[in-house]
Parts: C-alpha cells; structure tokens; sequence
C-alpha cells in the first residue's frame, strides 16, 4: 500500500518498527567495529616477520586431549578445545639450527591442497630431546 493511503496510526507503527530494524542494524555495525578494532590491534602487535623457506621437523605432543562437540555430519566433525595444542620442533634459519615448542593457534586449508599453520612460540621443555 502506499503510504499516502495509509491511516496515521498504520504509519507510527511502521515507523516504530522502522526505527527498531535502524536500531538493530546499528548494533550489529557497532559489533563488527568493534570486532575489527580488535583484529587491527592485534595486527599492529604482531611481531615483524621474516621469509623462511626451509624444511621444519615436527614432533606432537599430544596426550589426552578433551574436546567439546558442535555438530556432526556423515562427512566430518566440528568441535572445540579448551586448551593447547603442543608441537615441537626444529629446523635451520641464517645456517643454524633452531629448536622450539609452540602451541597451535590457527589452522588454514589452502585453495590447492594442504594447510597453512601459525604457531607461537612457548617455552620449551627440557625432558624433549629431537
């Protein structure tokens, strides 16, 4: 209907409904702000990083780990851990070696086969020997 039939009260009601869909919509924008200034602090923390084409022995090490199921399908499994996941590992960089611990933090499958891995560095234990 168009709005010059409408009666007065039909019209503050849409307006009303109106202005709660404006209202709601702000809020969503205000969260993806917010989610955003986040990501760009945490961009800006990043410590520089340097090109690394070298091969990278890892050592897992997993014991028990608890998890939390989301949802299930015939072809997979989603879920959620609720602590980390320990690698060790060693490679050469400048011509040494270098041996280090570090906990999983992101996981990527690339467009073309295999995944891309992004780990921080822990401390390391001594009981571990490569």
């Amino acid at each position: 209907m168009q709005d010059e039939k409408k009666t007065k009260s039909q019209l503050i009601e849409e307006l009303k409904l109106m202005r709660e869909r404006v209202k709601s919509l702000e809020e969503k924008i205000n969260s993806f702000e917010i989610e955003k200034d986040k990501a760009d602090k945490m961009f800006e923390n990043r410590l520089q990083r340097q090109e690394l084409h070298t091969h990278i022995e890892f050592i897992t090490d997993f014991d028990i780990i608890d998890a939390q199921g989301i949802n299930i399908s015939d072809g997979g499994i989603s879920f959620e851990l609720y602590e980390d996941l320990p690698f060790e590992m060693r490679f050469e960089y400048n011509g040494e070696p270098h041996y280090h611990r570090a906990n999983l933090v992101w996981i990527k499958r690339l467009p073309l086969g295999g995944f891309r891995f992004g780990l921080m560095f822990t401390q390391p234990r001594h009981d571990i020997k490569f």
